[in-house]
């Protein structure tokens, strides 16, 4: 035979939801009918409140390891003197959640029309933190002088005088409309939208 609890179950209950706000998210989604459609903004103030539940964590435990030691179970309970001076004592120093890390605020999504705008993910599928990629160096911009520049002294270097030997003034002219060629076929690709 089973003792009674000292208190009855539904006031066990209504105890829990206090405490928790994601048992109290949790207890109402599971008493709504699945034949009933819920309201959006019940669902967002859900999503919300377990959202915030997840990335608000504190850590359970520290721990540091010496930066050399890469063994099995080389990992030891930290204290705050080993948190703050781990750098001088040449330690590796790693802390544990039961839920994962606190969002940064440098790495909030930027919503517009539901599309995070850094990102470029949709806001139904936007993790907590924000990764925008990596942009891309442009390769018409690499060059750091403008190239029409070369044109004018690339023609007259290509037309030299007369007073130059055939050989010079040959390959100084090929030389020049290599570059030439080169430098317009860029100037072109720079113009493109």
């Amino acid at each position: 035979m089973t003792a009674p609890l000292p208190i009855s179950p539904a006031t066990a209950v209504e105890a829990t939801k206090a405490s928790s706000p994601v048992a109290a998210v949790v207890s109402a989604m599971r008493r709504v009918d699945p034949a009933t459609a819920v309201e959006g903004r019940e669902v967002r103030a859900w999503a919300d409140t377990l959202l915030k539940a997840l990335y608000t964590a504190q850590p359970v435990r520290w721990e540091y390891r010496h930066k050399d030691d890469h063994r099995p179970g080389c990992w030891m309970q930290a204290d705050a003197g080993h948190v703050y001076a781990a750098h001088q004592r040449g330690l590796v120093v790693r802390a544990l959640f039961e839920t994962p890390r606190v969002p940064q605020p440098e790495k909030d999504h930027h919503f517009q029309r539901r599309v995070c705008t850094r990102c470029g993910m949709s806001e139904d599928w936007a993790g907590p933190d924000c990764f925008p990629p990596d942009k891309k160096v442009e390769p018409r911009s690499l060059l750091p002088f403008e190239p029409a520049w070369l044109v004018q002294p690339l023609q007259w270097l290509r037309d030299a005088p007369a007073n130059l030997n055939a050989y010079d003034r040959r390959h100084r002219a090929e030389q020049a409309t290599f570059l030439l060629e080169k430098l317009q076929a860029h100037i072109e690709e720079c113009k493109k939208p």
